[in-house]
C-alpha cells in the first residue's frame, strides 16, 4: 500500500533526500540534483519565465537575465529556481514558504519579479482570483531544468520499486 501526502516544498525535498520510498513530483532535474534522487522519468515539458505585474511600466522585457538583478525576486525556499538565482549571484532574493505566498507578495509590491513556469503561474493566479493578463513575461529562462519536469524517488528506494514506477509511467505515456 501507499499514502499520497502533500507537504511544503522544502519538507518534501528533505524527506526525499533522507527517507526511503518517497516519490516527489514535479521536480526540475538539475546538475546539483542529479545524484540526489533516482529519476523516474519526464512527466511534462515546461518553460520558465520571469514575471512582473503588467501594471509595472518601469519593468520592461529583458534580453539578458542579469538585467533583473536590481529587482527583488521572489522564489520558494529550496526550490531549484532559488538555487538558480543564488548561483547567478542575484543580490535581492526573497525566499518564501511557497509560491502561493510569492504571487500574493508580487501583487502587494513586496517583490518585483516572480520566476515561474507558465502553467504554475496561471494556477496560482486563479487561486487568488487574478488572470494571466495581470502579469507580463519579461524574460524566458532558457536552459533551466532542461525544459522538462520529472518524477523522482529517494536514493534509498529499492531499485525494483523504482523500475516498477518507471514501467508504470511508460505505460501511462504510451496509453
Amino acid at each position: 500500500t501507499y499514502d499520497i501526502k502533500i507537504y511544503p516544498w522544502a519538507r518534501s525535498l528533505s524527506m526525499a533526500e533522507t527517507e526511503e520510498n518517497v516519490l516527489i513530483y514535479s521536480i526540475s532535474r538539475t546538475e546539483k540534483r542529479e545524484n540526489i534522487y533516482r529519476w523516474i522519468g519526464v512527466i511534462s515539458p515546461i518553460r520558465f519565465y520571469i514575471y512582473a505585474l503588467n501594471s509595472r511600466s518601469d519593468i520592461q522585457t529583458m534580453k539578458d537575465i542579469d538585467q533583473a538583478k536590481p529587482y527583488r525576486v521572489g522564489v520558494a525556499h529550496k526550490d531549484a529556481l532559488e538555487q538558480y538565482f543564488l548561483d547567478k549571484k542575484f543580490p535581492n532574493i526573497a525566499s518564501s514558504y511557497d509560491n502561493e505566498i510569492n504571487i500574493k507578495r508580487l501583487f502587494l509590491g513586496d517583490i518585483d519579479l516572480w520566476p515561474m513556469s507558465e502553467y504554475t503561474a496561471n494556477y496560482f493566479l486563479g487561486k487568488i482570483s487574478h488572470k494571466p493578463s495581470d502579469l507580463k513575461k519579461i524574460h524566458e529562462i532558457k536552459g533551466f531544468a532542461n525544459g522538462d519536469q520529472y518524477m523522482a524517488m529517494s536514493l534509498s528506494t529499492d531499485i525494483r520499486v523504482v523500475k516498477k514506477i518507471q514501467d508504470a509511467l511508460k505505460k501511462i505515456k504510451h496509453d
